[in-house]
């Protein structure tokens, strides 16, 4: 939500609020934009499979802006139609095209763990349709591709949070694929971009050391 306080822009992050708000999103943007270029390159260089989430959430007069159609409005969480957008966006570009595979870990922050009405005494437990949330696009992408979905998706984590869970959340699952998204949080938190990277080559050389093919996702833009 932004709103003006004393003729200054403010912006409600869902979390907290930050005043000078043209800096901050002019920050935060540049950071995610340098992130997936980075990214994309990256995962090019080591043929690990990236799906462009960036591209898909844009909003359609501003590459830079998420698409409002599928957010709550709060510039962070994605609404039901959002959450099958991640779904439709990865069964496009990557596990529609593989079908060598029977066992997903979904590992991420709040656009994983999923927001609003998400039952997170489900989470880290395959996806269930009749059990789970919808507000969750790991649920749709099992709904589609009838194969197991796992999400550990915490809200607030960043690409660093999600190296300190890795072994105790994902690989006692036995995964032959991990999707990793994130890179919101880092943006907000101000983390330096190069530790940011760091931590993402840690996650894929992680899972390929496991034999777990690593999915890597660009960053979804912010709302404001």
């Amino acid at each position: 939500m932004i709103v003006l306080v004393h003729g200054m822009m403010e912006i409600n992050t869902g979390s907290t609020k930050v005043t000078a708000a043209e800096r901050f999103r002019e920050r935060t943007s540049a950071f995610i934009i340098s992130l997936n270029e980075w990214l994309k390159e990256e995962c090019q260089r080591r043929l690990v499979p990236c799906v462009d989430l960036y591209s898909a959430f844009a909003s359609p007069d501003r590459q830079d802006l998420l698409d409002p159609r599928v957010a709550l409005g709060d510039n962070a969480h994605l609404n039901l139609d959002g959450h099958r957008r991640l779904a439709d966006t990865f069964l496009k570009e990557y596990f529609s095209l593989d079908t060598d595979f029977s066992v997903v870990v979904c590992l991420g922050d709040s656009h994983t763990q999923g927001y609003p009405l998400r039952e997170l005494d489900r989470n880290g437990l395959p996806v269930d349709m009749e059990l789970d949330s919808p507000n969750q696009y790991p649920f749709w992408m099992a709904k589609a591709a009838k194969r197991t979905f796992i999400n550990r998706g915490i809200a607030g984590n960043t690409y660093f949070g999600m190296t300190k869970r890795f072994d105790m959340e994902v690989l006692p699952h036995y995964p032959d694929h991990c999707i990793l998204q994130g890179g919101n949080n880092d943006a907000l938190l101000g983390t330096p971009l190069e530790e940011t990277k760091s931590d993402i080559i840690w996650l894929i050389e992680r899972c390929i050391e496991n034999d777990i093919t690593p999915v890597a996702s660009t960053t979804v833009q912010l709302g404001f």
